[in-house]
């Protein structure tokens, strides 16, 4: 990277930002009267096991974005989560719309740098230790991706990424030339905010939007996940694969 060492972010990585704000329509019934992030995978809330990973990652501040259903999450949190653990619940009332408003919601409650996760995709442990291996410039972001979209079950559904020289180009479900699948596993600085705001100014709200506008100034960064396991639940197919995952492995990811 052209970045002078002074101007890179090399201090710890302690704080993440969850965002837990969607219904999770494709789930049917199951998230009528609860939200998505609650339903189990093993007997273990999807919200939990995003926790946990980030937990053995060495994050001990999390910031949750609620929406749909945000009290029934809010309360959760506040009555089944560990008291070692920090937790900060901020409500997006606007929670239908795009979710890169879910992440704007939070400029101004975490310090960066900071990961950015999604409560409803499963990871292993490994990805985090990878992602904040290198210290990554002021004002940049980094995405962890999936290098082999053969693997992908819904590729239709993925967020494709175009990946060149370690950057990313472009990104978004309907982009015809990419060569990876994003994770959603991210590690961020306030720049992320920045292109937040540019690309809402524009009418457009989604994080891939934000994403865009930071590949646009050449700030986004890709890293390879290699053969490491990811999974996005979306639906009762997804959430038993990752249950199978979890019997084949015999313990939980680390």
């Amino acid at each position: 990277m052209n970045c002078p060492e002074s101007e890179r972010m090399d201090r710890n990585i302690c704080q993440a930002l969850i965002i837990a704000a969607g219904r999770g329509m494709r789930f049917g019934a199951a998230t009528d009267s609860r939200p998505k992030p609650l339903i189990a995978v093993a007997g273990v809330p999807l919200l939990c096991r995003t926790l946990q990973t980030a937990r053995r990652a060495g994050i001990d501040h999390f910031t949750v974005v609620t929406g749909y259903r945000g009290e029934v999450l809010e309360e959760f949190l506040r009555q089944e989560i560990s008291p070692g653990i920090k937790i900060q619940c901020l409500r997006n009332e606007k929670w239908e719309r795009p979710n890169g408003l879910s992440v704007l919601r939070a400029r101004g409650y975490v310090p960066g740098p900071f990961v950015l996760l999604m409560a409803d995709h499963l990871f292993e442990t490994q990805i985090l230790k990878d992602l904040f291996a290198t210290p990554l410039p002021l004002g940049y972001c980094r995405l962890a991706v999936d290098f082999h979209p053969e693997r992908i079950p819904d590729l239709a559904d993925a967020t494709k990424v175009a990946v060149q020289d370690g950057r990313v180009t472009d990104i978004g479900k309907e982009i015809k030339n990419y060569n990876a699948i994003d994770t959603g596993i991210f590690l961020c600085t306030e720049g992320i905010f920045d292109a937040l705001e540019t690309a809402i100014s524009k009418g457009k709200e989604s994080l891939s939007d934000g994403i865009r506008e930071l590949a646009r100034l050449q700030r986004m960064e890709a890293m390879d996940i290699g053969n490491l396991f990811w999974q996005d639940v979306d639906d009762e197919a997804s959430r038993l694969k990752v249950e199978k995952r979890l019997k084949v492995l015999g313990r939980e990811f680390e």
